[in-house]
């Protein structure tokens, strides 16, 4: 008789209630926030019939706000037809009119960079298919992600339904200066030749905004409760070229295993694809052992929707 699993729908179901209750939180906090801005500063206003309009704010009353926008003049609107109304970052205000805030500000392929999220903001992001997770900014400071695989459900097999869990804390500690850690742990529902897990503890700080910066990162890996002698490195950044076009990069430099001393070091490059609540990934990851047979590297195809 062919056993049923039951762990897969069980862990599929629960991701689906969190998942609900997440896009449910954000969406509370912006029907009961008080609009409110700086005469002069410039905003974008997003309506809920889902337009948007920006431009610099004139005035605002207790119903109406007017925006005088470059293109249109100025705009009266009423409160009540008004979704939620931000702030343009300086760095969003460019000669060829106003971009629209960075979608994937905090994520490169694999890490993250130490810039904070927003609170009560989170995004889902998919890999491959195979590979799901979701991150939820529960305060300014403090984020968690989570993901798991579903190759193994597909298969029809017994597992081993790897998972993982990622808290994070990020504070900004200058102009542009942010440092962050995070603490990694992942694993399988099933053992699998006596997995029992790993953990790595990471430091990073970033140096930049949201749509320009660099990383660097160090982290100490565990297995079976003995950590690693030696620290992954990585080097991280993304810069943003358009309104709708950037381009990332995440390079590891990993110890090697075994008695043998040193390092193997793995580049990535890639093109990001950016809409207003949505970013694609197309990279691919090289090394010298890499482009011998793939002379373009590994590809890596993501996408990240925000909520």
């Amino acid at each position: 008789m062919k056993r049923t699993i039951d762990f897969p729908k069980k862990i599929i179901s629960v991701a689906i209630i969190i998942f609900s209750i997440i896009i449910i939180i954000p969406a509370n906090t912006y029907a009961q926030q008080n609009i409110t801005g700086e005469i002069n500063k410039t905003y974008m206003v997003t309506l809920k019939d889902g337009s948007t309009i920006s431009g610099k704010l004139v005035s605002i009353t207790d119903k109406e706000v007017v925006i005088s926008s470059g293109t249109l003049g100025e705009m009266k609107l009423q409160k009540e037809n008004i979704k939620t109304m931000s702030q343009v970052s300086s760095i969003n205000e460019k000669a060829s009119g106003i971009w629209f805030s960075n979608p994937n500000s905090s994520k490169y392929l694999l890490g993250s960079s130490a810039i904070p999220m927003d609170k009560h903001t989170g995004y889902y992001q998919n890999t491959w298919i195979f590979v799901n997770s979701v991150a939820y900014a529960f305060t300014r400071n403090f984020s968690v992600s989570g993901g798991f695989e579903i190759i193994s459900v597909f298969a029809g097999s017994d597992g081993p339904y790897a998972f993982y869990i990622n808290p994070k804390a990020s504070f900004k500690i200058a102009n542009n200066l942010y440092l962050g850690g995070t603490v990694l742990y992942a694993n399988t529902i099933r053992t699998v030749d006596e997995f029992g897990g790993i953990a790595t503890l990471n430091g990073f700080f970033t140096y930049g905004n949201k749509n320009n910066n660099v990383t660097a990162a160090i982290g100490w890996g565990s297995s079976d409760g003995e950590f690693s002698s030696s620290p992954v490195i990585t080097i991280s950044g993304m810069t943003r070229v358009s309104k709708r076009i950037g381009l990332v990069s995440e390079n590891w430099l990993l110890p090697n295993l075994g008695d043998t001393k040193g390092y193997y070091g793995l580049y990535s490059y890639g093109v990001r694809f950016l809409g207003e609540k949505i970013s694609i990934d197309l990279a691919f990851i090289n090394n010298k052992d890499i482009a011998s047979s793939i002379i373009i590297g590994i590809p890596w195809l993501d996408f990240i929707v925000n909520f």
